[in-house]
């Protein structure tokens, strides 16, 4: 910042060639010197002091906020940031590293039981260009949350990404700017040896080393190797008890799973549709006590279909679930504004209507899988159901889990650029630009 002046005034010039000069002179001369010296220092010194900010404090320390919190972590390389789109949310970056706009902090936590899409705003002061400089002590740092922690900006539980490396994990962590405390992963469902001693921890990439919390994704047995009866009369404890020991083995024994994930579609072998009820909830309960009689540490998670009807009639019981999840997209139908949201959210089956009903037994909820809908190459896009590059429904779920923080488990977003999946993914590749910034601007 320049001050008022460039440089500091020369002093004043005494006149000299004149006889008069030389005489001495009287009294009263002396005193007027001295009045024109104290002017003249009055006026060096106003032209050293800086202009004011008129900002103020805060806006010099919200864009230092700013900085900090946009800069990776744990080394991660910049290159893996998405590419913005101009006039985006996350426009004004700072260094490369910043991924939300200078002076704009994320959005004040919701009070619990507010309804989404009802945070109250938060107003920044405006932050006059140079402000950063113009800070004269230390800027107040605020202290990062670290691995296994808090989970981002969303308070309480854990937030993190599915994922099957910790390059991923890394990428992820460097394209929102906070750390990563839990990850979703499945399990090889081709034998009961790659189920129940799954790749995980196999190596640092593998997260032997990750400081978070494992979920795993668990089937009831094999693909074409086992059947719904003979899980519910307890065949398949033997090998449900391997992967308690296993879990306790690798120093895993809180791990977090999601045993029979979605079972309230169609598509999956663990269905309830190719079961029935009384059936399916023996199952679950024959395996949950199963890894449970060598690992009492394990947490259940029981997690439904948001988009799919009948899974409240078959919940296992509260003994047998310590956390009730929901994977939940912006597709059938997508929240194109804030209305649509929540009325997908407090449908039967929407997240909303699961998460009262955790509270209603008692429980945590978790969001496993979430996430945007590509309008193409997706069967939600071709029936005209998918949300695609939509930060409605970014910031809405956003405002939902900050809404519940108090029973927030963990939730994790699913990228995926997969041909004929949802496309969901906000880097590598950012097929959502616009959702990709909001993203990166909330978390």
């Amino acid at each position: 910042m320049k001050h008022r002046a460039e440089g500091n005034p020369s002093p004043p010039r005494v006149r000299s060639g004149s006889r008069r000069g030389r005489r001495r002179p009287r009294h009263p001369a002396w005193i007027a010197s001295l009045g024109v010296m104290a002017l003249v220092a009055a006026v060096v010194g106003w032209t050293l002091v800086p202009e004011r900010d008129t900002g103020g404090e805060g806006s010099a320390t919200v864009e230092a906020t700013a900085i900090q919190h946009g800069k990776p972590r744990h080394g991660d390389d910049l290159r893996v940031q998405p590419s913005l789109s101009a006039g985006s949310a996350s426009a004004g970056t700072t260094g490369g590293n910043s991924r939300a706009t200078v002076g704009s902090p994320s959005p004040a936590p919701v009070p619990a039981g507010t309804p989404a899409g009802t945070a109250p705003r938060t107003t920044a002061r405006p932050t006059t260009p140079g402000a950063a400089a113009r800070v004269t002590k230390p800027a107040v740092q605020v202290p990062v949350i670290p691995v296994g922690g808090g989970g981002g900006s969303v308070p309480g539980g854990m937030s993190g990404v599915a994922a099957g490396t910790m390059t991923q994990v890394r990428a992820w962590e460097s394209f929102r700017g906070s750390p990563v405390n839990v990850v979703l992963t499945f399990t090889d469902r081709s034998s009961w040896q790659t189920m129940t001693n799954p790749w995980l921890g196999s190596g640092p990439e593998k997260f032997s080393t990750f400081a978070g919390t494992w979920v795993i994704s668990q089937s009831f047995y094999p693909t074409g190797g086992g059947d719904m009866n003979s899980c519910a009369s307890g065949a398949y404890n033997g090998h449900w008890a391997d992967f308690g020991r296993w879990l306790v083995a690798k120093g895993r024994p809180a791990s977090v799973i999601r045993l029979a994930w979605e079972f309230n579609g169609d598509w999956f072998p663990w269905s309830v549709s190719k079961t029935n009820p009384t059936t399916w909830v023996n199952c679950f309960r024959q395996v949950v006590s199963a890894i449970r009689s060598t690992d009492p540490q394990a947490r259940i998670d029981w997690a439904l279909n948001a988009h799919s009807s009948g899974a409240w009639a078959v919940y296992p019981g509260d003994q047998y679930v310590d956390i009730i999840g929901i994977d939940s997209y912006d597709q059938w139908p997508a929240s194109t504004d804030d209305a649509a949201f929540a009325s997908q959210c407090h449908a039967e089956a929407g997240l909303c209507s699961t998460i009262a009903f955790a509270r209603q037994h008692g429980k945590q909820f978790s969001v496993p899988e979430w996430g945007l809908v590509g309008k193409s190459d997706t069967g939600a896009g071709r029936a005209g159901q998918a949300g695609g590059d939509n930060p409605v429904y970014i910031r809405n779920m956003y405002q939902t889990f900050a809404a519940n923080r108090d029973i927030l488990a963990y939730e994790t977003y699913f990228s995926d650029s997969s041909p004929g999946n949802v496309h969901s993914s906000l880097v590598n590749p950012t097929e959502h630009p616009a959702g990709a910034a909001t993203y990166a601007s909330l978390w």
